[in-house]
């Protein structure tokens, strides 16, 4: 009997819940005049849903004829958005006036530019993920994006690791989106993830966010561009590449940081040919004579 009842709760719970994400999706009852919530009763809604998360502690909600105000602080441009967002989405919610600070540390924009390329390149690597191909400029604290991405998810991916970026106040959206950027979206994120972990077995690279080596790819093809440690890092890399389903060929334009210490002879050493026997430097001049 119990068991039944549980049922039916549970029926009707999913009901009601499915019932209001209809409406949610519909926009109805997003105005104050709701009659089931009052204008504090959606204020107090909002704050509850912001302080959920820990990023958004700092923010505050008010209102006022009709319109409600989000104020306060955050650490990140990401965050006011992500703010924004909550509350724009909250049943009894009409209009949002976003009115955060941004505290984030004061950087020169040359710097930005490098961090916002560094976390569009290697923050998803781990995925597959990488955004090479995005131009940034930064002006004041201020980031315009340009460039292609291949979907919708992939366009929200930038603007959230650009937005979350130390010292980026605001991101422009210039981004357009190019389903035919790669025609094998899983091609190119083995590849990444290949480029990734060989660069991270190497210790010079473990503990560094940057990634010196990035791809491109055209009709099968993969071109290795950058710079890696050395000439065994470099073959393991190739070898991997060129195992990835989808790749059927790779141009190398890899540039090996350390030269092997071998064949560095110079005038000043001994020439040892075979048996031990040394010719001089002096020696060979005067047997040219």
């Amino acid at each position: 009997m119990r068991l039944r009842k549980r049922i039916i709760v549970c029926l009707v719970f999913g009901s009601l819940m499915s019932a209001h994400r209809q409406t949610l999706a519909s926009g109805k009852g997003r105005a104050y005049e709701s009659a089931n919530m009052s204008v504090k009763d959606v204020q107090r809604a909002v704050q509850e849903a912001l302080n959920r998360n820990p990023h958004l502690l700092e923010v505050s909600v008010s209102s006022s004829r009709g319109v409600l105000s989000l104020a306060g602080t955050v650490a990140h441009y990401q965050d006011k958005i992500d703010a924004e967002t909550v509350a724009a989405h909250m049943p009894g919610v009409r209009t949002v006036r976003n009115e955060i600070l941004v505290k984030t540390p004061v950087l020169e924009d040359p710097e930005i530019e490098q961090k916002v390329e560094e976390r569009l390149r290697f923050a998803r690597a781990d995925l597959g993920l990488t955004f090479p191909q995005i131009a940034v400029q930064a002006v004041k604290g201020v980031v315009y994006l340009t460039g292609p991405v291949r979907d919708s998810v992939e366009h929200t991916v930038v603007l959230s690791l650009a937005g979350s970026t130390d010292g980026v106040l605001s991101v422009k959206d210039r981004l357009s989106v190019e389903p035919d950027l790669l025609a094998d979206e899983t091609t190119r994120t083995r590849v990444n993830k290949a480029i990734y972990r060989e660069i991270h077995s190497d210790p010079e690279n473990s503990r560094s966010a940057d990634i010196p080596v990035k791809a491109s790819f055209a009709n099968g093809t993969v071109r290795l561009m950058g710079s890696i440690s050395d000439s065994e890092h470099k073959d393991n890399l190739l070898s991997k590449v060129r195992d990835v389903y989808g790749v059927s060929f790779v141009e190398d334009a890899l540039v090996v940081r350390k030269q092997p210490a071998v064949m560095q002879s110079s005038f000043q050493h001994s020439i040892s040919p075979c048996g031990g026997t040394s010719i001089s430097g002096q020696e060979v001049a005067n047997a040219n004579r």
